[in-house]
């Protein structure tokens, strides 16, 4: 996969945090790993990704399924209730780097819906898990089901490097944002799992809109 320059085009003070399996937490039974935040003269380190997926610009696939606990809803459905931010993750069962993310960004739901954006995550977990997930972290944002990595395929996110075991169809770690007419507005897809973006960069993306 081809690297590509820091990603001044979307979030020109954007970066990415690395988490240290080495500093856990532990929260409702659930290992979380603490995240660094490396910091430039501008505030925040630039960030590095990979090409991958739908660029920004296109139009996202809005007739793709995701199941909830209320039953399935397409894409065009979750944006009639505005513009969107998918927070694509591995596993809320298997992986702490995505149970760290997925909890620490309940802390900005408020702070996007300032901004005009409902916040979902995304995973290939059954509705299940995410529903047992949520209660126990308490989480303010919905989560989506993809079990059968349809729409990670559909965004062309899948993480190719899996060909057999359980991770066989997770996406890559991804941030996009969508608009109400589901063009894809901004993106980060980061090529190592372990660094997700920080709340403050989470929010930068979106402010660089």
């Amino acid at each position: 996969m081809k690297r590509i320059a820091p990603l001044f085009a979307i979030a020109p003070a954007l970066a990415i945090a690395a988490c240290s399996e080495t500093d856990s937490l532990q929260d409702n039974g659930i290992e979380t790993t603490e995240a660094s935040e490396p910091v430039m003269a501008n505030g925040v380190e630039a960030l590095e990704t990979i090409d991958a997926g739908l660029s920004v610009g296109e139009i996202a696939p809005l007739e793709a399924i995701f199941n909830t606990g209320e039953g399935e809803t397409t894409l065009a459905g979750i944006l009639e209730k505005g513009p969107a931010v998918l927070v694509f993750t591995r596993s809320v069962e298997w992986c702490p780097f995505c149970q760290t993310q997925l909890k620490g960004i309940n802390a900005v739901v408020g702070d996007l819906a300032a901004r005009g954006f409902k916040l979902y995550g995304v995973s290939y977990d059954s509705i299940e898990s995410q529903d047992r997930f949520s209660k126990n972290q308490m989480l303010e944002y919905q989560m989506l089901s993809d079990e059968s990595s349809t729409v990670i395929d559909a965004f062309g996110l899948r993480d190719p490097q899996y060909t057999e075991g359980k991770a066989v169809g997770v996406p890559y770690a991804s941030v996009v944002v969508i608009d109400k007419d589901g063009k894809i507005t901004a993106k980060s897809v980061s090529g190592d799992y372990k660094k997700r973006p920080t709340n403050d960069q989470l929010l930068a993306i979106i402010d660089a809109i």
